[in-house]
C-alpha cells in the first residue's frame, strides 16, 4: 500500500488560529466558574452544587450554570478540532469559517447560561454555531471516507 501523502495548504494558518481562539473562551469560562465557586463555596473536588443547595443560594445556582457551560464546550472541543483538522487540510478558509461560527456560537451560549436561566443557553447565534459543527463533521466525515476507501473501486472494480 502506498503512504498517505498529507498537503498542508498556506491558508490552514487560519485554522490554527481560530481554534487558539477557544483558548480565550476557556479562560473566560474558567474565571467565571472560579468566581462563583468561591462565590457559593462549592469547593473542589465537588463539580456541581447539589440541587437542595441551588434552591437555597443563587450563587450556587449561577456556579451550576457557570460550569455547565465550561464543561459542555470541554465536552465539544475533542470533535470540533479532529474535524478542523481533517477539514481543513483541503478546506482551509471554509473550514476557518465554520470553526469560527462554532465558537461564536460558544460565546453566545456561554453569554446565555450567565443570566442564571439555563434556557437562554440556546439561541440563534447558538443554533448557527451548532450547524457550523454538524457541517464540518459532515465534510471531515466525507475526507477521512476518501482517505480510507477512495481507491476501492479503481482497485476491486476495475472502474
Amino acid at each position: 500500500m502506498p503512504p498517505l501523502t498529507v498537503t498542508i495548504p498556506s491558508e490552514f494558518k487560519y485554522v490554527g488560529a481560530v481554534c487558539v481562539l477557544n483558548l480565550w473562551l476557556l479562560v473566560k469560562q474558567h474565571r467565571a466558574v472560579m468566581y462563583w465557586r468561591e462565590k457559593s463555596g462549592i469547593w473542589y473536588p465537588r463539580t456541581y452544587a447539589e440541587k437542595a443547595e441551588m434552591e437555597a443560594s443563587r450563587d450556587a445556582h449561577m456556579f451550576n450554570c457557570a460550569q455547565r457551560a465550561h464543561q459542555n464546550t470541554l465536552e465539544n472541543l475533542p470533535i470540533l478540532y479532529v474535524t478542523a483538522v481533517v477539514a481543513g487540510l483541503r478546506y482551509p478558509i471554509l473550514t476557518a469559517t465554520l470553526t469560527g461560527s462554532w465558537v461564536i456560537g460558544k460565546i453566545a451560549f456561554t453569554n446565555g447560561y450567565a443570566t442564571g436561566d439555563p434556557d437562554k443557553r440556546f439561541n440563534k447565534v447558538y443554533a448557527i454555531g451548532g450547524l457550523s459543527l454538524v457541517a464540518q463533521g459532515l465534510i471531515a466525515t466525507g475526507i477521512a471516507l476518501e482517505w480510507a476507501f477512495g481507491d476501492l473501486a479503481t482497485r476491486y472494480l476495475k472502474v
